[in-house]
């Protein structure tokens, strides 16, 4: 059953500047370097500088790696929930 409405488009969801933002706080906490943070999420560093550059996402995968290495929930990079966040990335 169709209602005749069309799903909102992927970009349309994730406000991808503020998620780049998050990003890369979470990375400059860290003290990484871009090669080494995407490399510890299974990115290469070429794509993971297209994803800090807001021209790719990551995978669902990869920001499920970032949660179970890193401890960062997928709620805080999607739509800056924090609640959930460690301490150690709290402002």
């Amino acid at each position: 059953m169709t209602t005749g409405t069309t799903p909102p488009r992927s970009n349309d969801i994730v406000d991808r500047e503020a998620f780049t933002r998050r990003l890369i706080y979470i990375r400059e906490k860290l003290g990484m370097s871009k090669k080494d943070f995407g490399e510890s999420l299974g990115v290469t560093k070429s794509n993971y500088s297209q994803v800090e550059k807001g021209e790719r996402m990551l995978t669902v995968d990869q920001l499920y790696r970032l949660f179970i290495v890193y401890g960062v929930p997928m709620e805080y990079l999607l739509v800056g929930q924090e609640t959930r966040l460690p301490e150690l990335f709290r402002r």
